[in-house]
């Protein structure tokens, strides 16, 4: 019976520790999201798995164009001067680039916030500005 229980106790703390672990590496974090209606309906999403970006979801006109496994590189950068700072992140494979930005600009007494998706593929380069329902955390990447 000492045994039996004792077993159970070391049982039930090893889980503790080993569910926050497990959960930690694969919560997923949204870390940009952006609709837009203009020059064509676009849905896109960027998740943060443990440490690995993954472009979610990108749909063009309600098809799927872009799936994340057809990207190798990832990059992220910053631009920052006296009152504007822009944080963007950049999906690409060959002559296939999606890069979503973050632009935030004080400039000439105009506050200027925009979220953009800039899609390049087979030299035909395609841009979006965000609409208010989009969602950055840019600048909250680690690697800035």
């Amino acid at each position: 019976m000492i045994k039996s229980n004792l077993g159970k106790f070391f049982l039930i703390t090893a889980l503790f520790f080993i569910a926050p672990c497990n959960e930690a590496q694969g919560a997923t974090q949204v870390i940009f999201k952006c609709n837009a209606d203009v020059p064509t309906p676009i849905e896109l999403v960027i998740n943060k798995v443990g440490n690995k970006f993954h472009l979610d979801k990108f749909i063009i006109n309600a098809v799927t164009v872009i799936d994340s496994a057809d990207f190798k590189a990832v990059e992220k950068s910053s631009y920052h001067r006296s009152l504007v700072t822009e944080y963007s992140l950049a999906f690409s494979e060959g002559k296939s680039e999606v890069i979503v930005s973050d632009y935030y600009s004080e400039e000439f007494d105009t506050v200027t916030k925009e979220k953009t998706v800039t899609l390049q593929k087979n030299d035909i380069k395609k841009y979006w500005t965000c609409d208010s329902t989009a969602i950055s955390k840019l600048a909250s990447i680690d690697d800035f």
